[in-house]
């Protein structure tokens, strides 16, 4: 039940956003319908056939379910029972880079209603081949498995305790690179555990949540100040929904409704180039990673919400894991922070504000803003060269045994 007061002016200002947001994306979508029912319309008159295997080939793409695919050949290590219906661990050492005389380097992908293959998109978009062949040898990354009723009371708590069991494992030391969800997972890890990790990675991340003006954070302070519990009662709502879980599904939905017109642009760009394999196969690529919607254990969904994006108690020092508070000045070891420009889901001063709060000599914190979006920051073709090569090269000086 939604309070019965006025919404205050940043409520409103949010409220014209998302109408703002939604009338644009309906133009757009409008343009671009339009385009393909004329170029359909033409296909009718001039080249029936044509259209028919069109309509064929693009209705058995939209039917086909989504398979998503690591793309570079790895191994699956042995973990504890307990950890198997959480995570996998996955080896992506090869023979080709020496892997011996270096630390290791753990990725922890995003972890939010997608597959964590994006840290493996492609052949030529991949950031733990990027990150190995700049001679990381060691390479390593978290696979998160899909919550079930099983695993839906997972805490932090569980993940630190993985993440220092697969640490240990690795030698007591990582080069640890954390991927938007995955980056503030990491960012905890290392305040808790500053000794086990080398190096800190994070891109795309929400450190500071509140910082900025972005989406995610209009959104949660409109829903703390409109439902019950400051925000809480809605959110509980969506994991009940889930059975204990948070959809992946209403993950999904969610990233869809921050831009509202890519998910029909996606289909309609797909009919209108239906007879161009690279289109073609750019659709099947994303479909298999986006379209596949993972569940988040309802648990830990409900903590992170009320003592990351609500309360913002990372950075304030306030944050509570373990029964410890935790710290961001206890990290002191090499830090480097990348932010894309276009990104729509977590502005890179989110990122770029740890700098503050961390330990780590200024001379030793790299930071990068780079032209690109959201998941352009993981496996864009362009940033992986430009930025992620150096970034390896640097973490490499940083990691000799």
């Amino acid at each position: 039940m939604m309070n019965s007061q006025m919404p205050d002016r940043d409520s409103l200002n949010y409220i014209n956003k998302q109408y703002t947001a939604f009338l644009e994306s309906t133009v757009t979508v409008s343009n671009q319908a339009v385009k393909a029912y004329f170029q359909a319309l033409n296909e009718f008159f001039t080249s029936p056939a044509k259209l028919y295997r069109r309509n064929m080939d693009y209705f058995q793409e939209v039917i086909t379910p989504p398979r998503p695919e690591w793309q570079t050949p790895h191994r699956i290590v042995t973990l504890p029972r307990e950890f198997e219906k959480q995570i996998k661990l996955l080896d992506f050492s090869q023979d080709d880079v020496p892997s011996d005389s270096v630390v290791p380097t753990l990725v922890l992908p995003p972890q939010a209603g997608h597959h964590s293959y994006i840290a493996d998109y492609s052949h030529d978009q991949s950031q733990v081949q990027t990150l190995r062949h700049a001679g990381l040898g060691a390479m390593y990354c978290i696979e998160w498995v899909s919550a079930t009723r099983a695993t839906a009371n997972t805490t932090v708590e569980d993940y630190m305790r993985m993440l220092k069991h697969i640490a240990q494992m690795l030698g007591g030391k990582v080069n640890l690179v954390g991927d938007c969800q995955g980056g503030w997972l990491a960012a905890i890890f290392a305040a808790m555990y500053p000794d086990m990790v080398n190096t800190l990675s994070i891109a795309g991340a929400p450190i500071n949540f509140q910082a900025g003006d972005g989406p995610i954070v209009q959104q949660v302070n409109y829903i703390a100040k409109t439902y019950p519990d400051k925000g809480m009662a809605f959110y509980r709502n969506l994991v009940a929904m889930g059975g204990g879980l948070l959809n992946g599904n209403f993950m999904v939905m969610g990233f869809n409704l921050m831009r509202p017109q890519q998910l029909p642009e996606r289909f309609l760009n797909l009919y209108q180039h239906m007879h161009d394999p690279g289109a073609v196969h750019r659709f099947k690529q994303m479909k298999n990673w986006y379209d596949f919607a993972q569940n988040i254990p309802g648990s830990f969904y409900l903590w992170l919400v009320e003592h990351l994006f609500r309360d913002n108690e990372l950075i304030q020092g306030k944050l509570v894991v373990g029964g410890r508070k935790l710290n961001l000045a206890d990290y002191k070891n090499p830090l480097f922070l990348m932010g894309g420009k276009r990104d729509h889901i977590t502005p890179p001063v989110q990122v770029l504000d740890m700098r503050k709060y961390v330990g780590t000599a200024p001379e030793h914190i790299y930071e990068y803003v780079v032209p690109a979006g959201h998941i352009g920051l993981f496996m864009g073709k362009d940033i992986l060269r430009s930025t992620w090569t150096p970034i390896s090269k640097k973490i490499l000086a940083y990691s000799q045994k």
